[in-house]
């Protein structure tokens, strides 16, 4: 099934011209990443994609009956503790609210180890957590939230390594539970190792490759970082 279909899609910000004759298509279950150079637009897309921006021409169709989307700027009230912070979230959602035993269920179900250290966080108040800490909790938390479309914008941003690994994991059991997941992110080799597809957002507009190999090809180099750079650099 289709979770998003754009045709064409034409967008300017100020009368400057961001995307051109963009295309673009999601499936459910995929795990479908974004790269893109600083002010490339990966915010502004996800924007379009959750009708927070219009279009200025082309078709994009979103077809996701419960989206979910974790922005770039997270700023967790400081005199909350993370328990009530995920309370918080899980209402805001406006279906039932998902439960601390539910939630844990699932994350346990998912992995022991990711529980136990999302667990650990349980207690704690923003102010003594990392801004890893913080961005992974949120990112958790949405993947437990059973959305059919998930928009993680640079969800591993000031991630240390096992939590980035925990919501690779989270993400891939997500989507195997049909959920569709897009993630932008400035690490090329996560994206690439751990997405079914992904899209290289260059020169106002999105060019699909189904891996490294093929993204390295293209740019007739071995290096995955000197292919984003020779893509970036033709902007």
């Amino acid at each position: 099934m289709t979770k998003i279909t754009i045709r064409d899609l034409g967008y300017s910000y100020a009368r400057t011209p961001l995307f051109h004759k963009l295309n673009f298509s999601a499936y459910r279950g995929e795990a479908i990443g974004i790269l893109g150079s600083n002010g490339a637009g990966k915010t502004t897309l996800f924007d379009l994609i959750c009708n927070l921006r219009k279009p200025d021409a082309g078709t994009l169709t979103n077809n996701a009956c419960r989206q979910l989307y974790l922005s770039q700027t997270l700023s967790p009230p400081p005199g909350l503790r993370m328990q009530e912070i995920h309370a918080l979230i899980t209402h805001l959602d406006g279906d039932k609210p998902l439960s601390a035993g539910e939630t844990f269920k699932c994350m346990e179900r998912w992995s022991v180890p990711l529980y136990k250290r999302y667990a650990a966080l349980w207690n704690k108040k923003p102010a003594n957590c990392s801004y890893g800490e913080i961005r992974s909790f949120f990112t958790l938390t949405l993947l437990v939230m059973q959305g059919d479309l998930l928009i993680l914008d640079e969800p591993t941003a000031g991630v240390d390594p096992e939590f980035r690994h925990y919501i690779w994991l989270a993400i891939r059991k997500a989507c195997a539970e049909g959920a569709t997941v897009l993630v932008s992110s400035h690490h090329i080799q996560e994206i690439t190792a751990n997405c079914d597809r992904f899209y290289m957002l260059a020169q106002r507009t999105l060019q699909e490759f189904s891996s490294a190999e093929h993204f390295m090809t293209h740019h007739d180099t071995e290096c995955l970082d000197e292919a984003f750079i020779l893509a970036s650099s033709k902007d």
